[in-house]
Order: C-alpha cells, then structure tokens, then sequence
C-alpha cells in the first residue's frame, strides 16, 4: 500500500513535470528522497542496490561526505562569478592544475561547461574552429558511430548515432555535415555475418574518408567503449586503425570520456587501455560523480596554439562555476587516495568472471560485454536467432528487479542490454549480492 506521502508527490509531479524518456503525463512509480553508499532510498523507505549508478555517473554511490564538505567550504566563501571576459575563480585554477596531472596524453588546456552534452558541443566547435583559424575551413564535417552516444543537445545529437532515428526524428532534419559509420560492435554488426566487424567497421571510415575527401573531414568522435550503446568494448586493432586513419588523414581526434571517465573501466581514463593520445577529449559524469552538474573539454597544445591570441566565441553562464570546481578538486583526491580505479578493475573482474560462468549459460543472454564497472548483458529471446527481447519484456524485468532491491537499466540500441555499472565503490560482498538477486530472476524469464 503506497503512502498517502507519496501519493501526493506523485500527483504533484504529474501536475507540473515533464520527465526526459518517460510517457508525458504517465504517472510515475517511485520517489526518491535520500541515498547511502551504493543504495538509493525511495519515499517508502525501500532501498534499491544502484547497478546503474544512475545514468552512469555515481560513481562513489551516493553521500559522500569529503565532496559535502568541500562544497560546504566554497559556498562559505564564494556563490558565483563568471568565467567570461578574462577572469575566473581560484577552484577553476586549482582543477586544472589537478587535471593536468591525470588526464591522458599530455592534455593540459581545458574548457568548462555544465555536463557532457556541452562537453561535446565544445568540442565540435573547437575542432571546427581549429581548422577555420587554420585556414582551412573547408574542414568541417565531423564522423561519429552507429550505436554511439555524445548527448543530445545542439551538435551533440547529431554525432549520436544511437537510436535508430529515436532521437532525432521529432526535431527535424541534421543539418550538414555529420556522418556516421559502422561500428565494431561484433554480436549484432551491420556488416552481417563476418568474421571481424572491427576490422570493417575502420576500413568503411577510411573509405568514407576517401570518399568525402580528407580536407573536407574535421575530427572523427567516438567513446574509448561504446556507453548507452551497450558497454561494448572494441577489440585494440580497431583504436589502432582508427588512430592511424585520423593522423594519415591530418583528422582531429576526439575521445568521448564523459561515461568511461573517472575509474570507471579500471583506469582514470579508458583511454588509458589503448594508451590513446587524443588531441580533444571530453569530460563529465564522474567529474564530480554526479554530485554536481559539470563537465569539460581538455585539449593539446596544438589545438590551442590555433585559438591562442584570438577570442572563442562560446560559452556557458556556469561554466568553471566555483563550487562545481571544488566539488570536482574533492572528487579526483578522493578517487586517488581511495584507490577506486583499482577498486573498479578488482570488481569488475569478479563480476566478469561470474557472469562467464553463472550467466552466459541462461537461455536468456547472448553474449556481455565491458570493462571494469561498466559491462552490460545482452538479452534475447533465442540465443540461435539472438532475437532481442521486446520492450515489454525490457519493461517486465526492470519491474522484477526494481521489486527485488535492484536499480538499473536495460538499454543498447536495441533496449536489451542490462547495465551492469555500479558504483565504482562497490565491494565484492556488495557486487554478489546483487548479482545473486539478478540471476534467479534471467533464469526465471521466459520469453514467450
């Protein structure tokens, strides 16, 4: 029996909120009002294991006392100033000293924004920029994959390749410039039956390139794994291909890092697994794990010898905001002196290793994927046809797992992939438990 509270909050939110991906005007289940550690807590006092931290972005759970108190400390001191006309503030300073530190391949200039959509819009415009100050601004179509996911503002979503026109059909046509290719993505290839849909996917781009013709190509974007697209990690042939067409090509390198970002995969960076050397890369989601809206752009020496001594004509009214800045100085020192990147790969092994041998024999999943603390497991109906279970079906065991304690989400191109991406603090115990409650309910799953 739900409570009279929650009732009427539910009524209320009905009233007044439109929700992103959710059926406008359909009355919404839960209420969430306090979390600790990996679980969340709804208004009726259940808690939930976070197997998706969220939208992949908690990722020191939820209450974390040192980032409190340190966004405690800046709001005692500063609210607010802009980033603009040549000021900024000390928090701004002192993360891009920290980040200089971490972030791969001698990336050393960044640009702030409010999250990863903006992220990736910065990037865009600085890789189009880049090539006009240049003097070759005939340089300007940018390449991204099928199955990927870059946000879904402004440029943003249209370098999203995910979606299969969901995400773009309601808002008209993209405007120029903006090509997609295949993917690696090896169980469900749009390459059909073929024995190395990496190796495919990265001889299509070069043709594409040829095709466009290299000096009418900007940057080519992808994420070091593919993210919403169902935590699909590529074989090391495809960076090496991909990396060596953009240097051959003189195509900037942009690296997706606002999911895989901050311990995610076992590293700081994924990037760091094919040691890439990006010449932009984006930042977000773990930046601050979720505890306030922030994200950023770095960028080599390079590109911004291109922009250096001319203006940037863009910006966001918080970016660099200060508070944001401390809560991000606060988040890195507790990732490095907690170890969570090793914490991440130790976990995510174990996880790996239990759904090899526990899960891949249930009729239900076809195939998982990932690194670290960011895999996935396909679902199917049939693992001969690897048919994709429906959307009811997608809606069916997400209520079963909510019923059993357990918060994630079943996503992928084609709604079937369940996110295995906990928070990067997740203990073994922890990590067990919840795969224990998951598995009796695939087992149980019959796909008539």
């Amino acid at each position: 029996m739900t409570s009279k509270r929650t009732q009427e909050l539910i009524q209320a939110d009905k009233e007044h909120q439109v929700h992103p991906w959710w059926i406008t005007g359909q009355e919404i289940s839960r209420v969430f009002e306090k979390g600790h550690g990996i679980y969340l807590v709804d208004t009726e006092g259940k808690e939930y294991m976070d197997f998706a931290s969220q939208l992949v972005c908690s990722n020191l759970g939820h209450h974390c006392p040192e980032i409190i108190e340190a966004i405690t400390a800046a709001l005692d001191k500063i609210h607010y100033v802009t980033n603009f006309y040549g000021q900024t503030n000390v928090y701004a300073i002192e993360l891009s000293q920290k980040l200089a530190q971490i972030t791969p391949g001698g990336l050393k200039r960044f640009y702030y924004t409010c999250g990863g959509s903006e992220a990736t819009d910065t990037a865009l415009k600085m890789a189009r920029a880049y090539w006009y100050f240049k003097g070759q601004a005939g340089k300007y179509k940018i390449i991204s994959l099928y199955d990927s996911y870059h946000g879904l503002s402004g440029y943003s979503i249209n370098v999203t390749g995910l979606g299969g026109g969901r995400m773009h059909s309601p808002f008209g046509p993209a405007p120029a410039g903006f090509l997609r290719v295949p993917s690696y993505y090896d169980y469900r290839s749009m390459f059909g039956d073929v024995p190395d849909s990496a190796v495919m996917s990265a001889r299509f781009m070069e043709k594409v390139v040829q095709q466009e013709g290299a000096a009418t190509i900007a940057a080519f974007i992808a994420e070091p794994i593919l993210g919403s697209g169902g935590h699909v990690e590529p074989p090391a042939e495809w960076w090496a291909m991909v990396t060596e067409i953009c240097r051959k090509n003189n195509i900037l390198l942009i690296v997706d890092e606002v999911m895989t970002g901050f311990c995610r995969t076992g590293k700081m960076f994924a990037s760091e697994h094919w040691n890439l050397q990006p010449d932009i890369m984006t930042m977000a989601k773990g930046i601050t794990a979720a505890v306030l809206p922030f994200g950023g752009v770095a960028f080599s020496d390079e590109v911004y010898s291109a922009f250096e001594g001319k203006p940037f004509p863009h910006g966001f009214t918080y970016a660099a905001h200060p508070v944001c800045c401390a809560a991000s100085i606060a988040t890195i020192d507790y990732y490095l002196k907690n170890r969570i990147a090793e914490n991440a790969a130790k976990v995510g092994e174990h996880i790996k290793n239990r759904l090899d041998a526990e899960f891949m024999p249930l009729p239900c999943v076809g195939q998982h994927g990932g690194r670290g603390l960011f895999q996935a497991i396909e679902l199917v109906t049939d693992k001969g046809s690897k048919k994709p279970i429906s959307v009811a079906q997608n809606g069916v065991l997400t209520q079963k797992l909510y019923e059993q304690g357990i918060w994630t989400r079943i996503q992928g191109p084609n709604l079937n992939r369940m996110e295995i991406c906990p928070p990067c603090t997740i203990t073994v115990e922890e990590a067990d438990k919840a795969l224990d409650i998951i598995k009796p309910i695939l087992a149980g799953f019959k796909p008539e």
